[in-house]
């Protein structure tokens, strides 16, 4: 009887029927890969016939796999998958491990072929060295005369340059090279004469810079001492002038001193005067002002008792009793602006 997959089988039957599919290889594929490879056409052959077989197993268990119900699996159809699985990694396995052999006998060809070509190569180059040294033998010689002759006059020249590797002493003929060695010879000797007589006039200036240093040195002493000597006057005139000038600061300070206090006095006294004056005519203000307070007061009284007695009387007034809303309306406002009257007339009666 068949079992019934639960929905965790199902969804894994749809995902295998989704995304598994069975990628077929036609013979035609494996012949076009030969021909695309540049090989000979018995050697392409070759490799193809090695793969066939595999190829072929490939195709059947291929076909095998119609037996399997993709749709809905069963037992029998999991256990046909699973020896089709096996025989198909066969297959791979055994066409991996004829490649590698392949490749293994490929490699080894190769290091032969290399080692064979290493070794012919080598015994050519020995045989080529000696052929080139034939060849060249007059060419050799003559570079290492001229060698020999570049180091030869290098060091016959060495005592006059240091450049001596700038010239072709090599490619120069015998008198070139005797009047380049004549003229750097020569160069020298004058810049040894020029560097001497440097050196002499050097000390010569050097001698006569130290006989001025010397005369300048005693006139200085000298220079210094008359400095001195005259400082030492200048410190006594100015010492003298100096009591003289405190003799006449100090008898300006008690002059000024004197004329202070006196000011003083003076501006005390003034002051003293001053604020008497001041004091009676405040006085004087004061009781001129009071007095016109006064009159005006006594002048002002009679109509300030008026004014006062205006607000009584207008405090006294009777209000009507009225008993409609328009009257009360207007009463009320009527007595708001008697107390404004009476509050202005009070306020400004309080002030005269």
């Amino acid at each position: 009887m068949k079992k019934k997959p639960n929905n965790k089988t199902m969804e894994t039957i749809e995902f295998a029927t989704k995304e598994t599919q069975l990628v077929k290889i036609e013979p035609t594929q494996l012949e076009e890969i030969v021909k695309n490879s540049g090989l000979a056409i018995q050697e392409g052959e070759e490799i193809k016939k090695s793969y066939l077989p595999f190829l072929t197993q490939l195709s059947e268990a291929q076909s095998q796999a119609s037996k399997i119900n993709f749709q809905d699996p069963g037992d029998l159809d999991e256990n046909i998958a699973r020896e089709l699985r096996l025989k198909t990694v066969r297959i791979r396995t055994g066409a991996e491990k004829l490649k590698d052999e392949r490749k293994r006998m490929y490699l080894l060809r190769g290091n032969l072929e290399q080692a064979s070509f290493n070794l012919i190569a080598a015994s050519c180059k020995l045989t080529e060295e000696v052929f080139f040294n034939v060849e060249k033998s007059r060419e050799i010689a003559e570079k290492k005369r001229k060698e020999e002759l570049r180091k030869s006059r290098e060091e016959k020249l060495s005592p006059y340059t240091e450049d001596a590797g700038l010239y072709p002493l090599g490619e120069m003929s015998e008198q070139q090279f005797d009047d380049l060695y004549s003229g750097l010879r020569i160069a020298k000797e004058n810049r040894l004469a020029a560097e001497k007589k440097a050196e002499e006039d050097r000390i010569a200036k050097e001698k006569a810079d130290a006989e001025e240093r010397e005369a300048q040195r005693l006139e200085n002493i000298r220079l210094q001492k008359e400095a001195e000597e005259r400082e030492k006057q200048l410190a006594d005139e100015r010492k003298a002038a100096r009591k003289e000038q405190e003799a006449k600061d100090k008898q300006l300070a008690e002059e000024r001193a004197k004329a202070q206090k006196e000011r003083e006095e003076r501006e005390k006294l003034e002051a003293g005067i001053k604020a008497k004056n001041e004091a009676d005519a405040k006085a004087k203000l004061d009781a001129e002002r009071k007095r016109k307070a006064e009159d005006k007061a006594a002048r002002l009284a009679p109509d300030k008792t008026k004014l006062l007695n205006f607000c009584q009387a207008i405090n006294d007034l009777p209000r009507p009793e009225v008993k409609t809303i328009e009257a009360a309306d207007i009463a009320s406002k009527a007595n708001i602006l008697l107390v404004k009257t009476v509050n202005f007339i009070k306020e400004n009666a309080e002030k005269l």
